[in-house]
């Protein structure tokens, strides 16, 4: 009896992790829905960053391939067996996750250079971007040369082989993460303002992060070892790195600038695109005036001068 309740009892905790896996699944899938629908609305991509585009998408690339890897390749599953003494925590709904998100973005990323959708004229990918991105494509294509032309495609335990190529492009895509979060906290920061951020979307991607950890929790409860989370570092830095993230996002909508919003634009009480229609207004003036550059936005009426200095900054961030 004892041993039938067990059984029991393991059975439910799987459907239990399966039923969580599948929910953060599309919790963190609706939260690209909006940014997608509005900018189709408003025919206009101003209130994402150029950068933010670039790393989310190459960190879903990279977080694809790593998924897709852990739970389809038999080879470089052998090899994390082999390393590990345990298979990869990997469910499906990992991968279904990745592909989704990896689909969204790249909608995204064509809003921005194929619809004809308006940007303002300093939205340009940044050099720092670039260099960044240039040396992640570098590695992954440089690691996969190395490995293939030394190892082939027999699993080699210990070494660097598939299996830690795929696992250190997972770590990989939480940098991707931090890289595109760091530059929305600041521009946050510079603006005393989380006007046009849209807060549902951190509340939706926290969610699905807390899922996703508990998930990872739970699967290690599963096989009777809690330090097996550890072992699924993407998918547990990940998590961790969003909580950090969301939890300052919150800060500052919440606390740090919630009255002074309040102030300036009223309460936030409108739709979703409402609400970016006003951000886009606040900006109408976000083209340059820098000497030398031509502005796509020529009015001779435009009352902000080329030396003004919240113009100069608003450029500058």
């Amino acid at each position: 009896m004892p041993i039938l309740t067990l059984q029991c009892t393991s059975m439910d905790l799987e459907t239990v992790t399966k039923s969580i896996g599948w929910t953060y699944v599309l919790v963190w899938g609706v939260a690209n829905y909006p940014t997608v629908i509005s900018n189709t609305q408003l025919k206009s991509v101003q209130g994402i960053s150029i950068d933010y585009m670039y790393f989310n998408l190459m960190g879903f690339v990279l977080y694809t391939l790593y998924t897709g890897s852990m739970y389809s390749s038999a080879l470089v599953r052998r090899e994390f067996f082999e390393e590990t003494h345990e298979w990869p925590l990997i469910k499906l709904n990992d991968v279904i996750f990745g592909i989704h998100n990896l689909f969204t973005n790249s909608v995204i990323m064509s809003q921005a250079y194929c619809w004809g959708f308006k940007k303002n004229d300093n939205q340009r990918l940044s050099c720092m971007a670039k260099l960044v991105l240039s040396c992640v494509f570098a590695y992954l294509m440089g690691g996969g040369y190395y490995i293939y032309t030394s190892q082939g495609w027999e699993p080699v335990p210990n070494v660097f082989n598939w299996s830690r190529l795929l696992t250190s492009l997972g770590l990989v895509k939480i940098a991707m993460s931090v890289c595109k979060n760091i530059p929305q906290i600041l521009y946050n920061y510079n603006r005393k303002s989380t006007h046009g951020w849209p807060i549902l979307m951190i509340w939706l991607d926290f969610v699905g992060a807390l899922l996703s950890f508990v998930q990872l929790c739970l699967d290690g409860y599963i096989v009777g070892d809690l330090s097996t989370i550890f072992d699924n570092k993407p998918k547990l830095f990940l998590a961790v790195q969003v909580f950090i993230a969301d939890f300052i996002f919150f800060l500052q909508h919440y606390y740090l600038y919630y009255k002074r919003d309040i102030e300036t634009f009223g309460a936030v009480n409108y739709g979703a695109i409402e609400q970016d229609e006003r951000f886009l207004l606040e900006h109408t003036h976000d083209h340059d005036h820098l000497p030398g550059i031509m502005s796509t936005s020529t009015s001779s009426s435009c009352p902000v001068s080329n030396t003004d200095k919240d113009e100069l900054q608003r450029l500058i961030n």
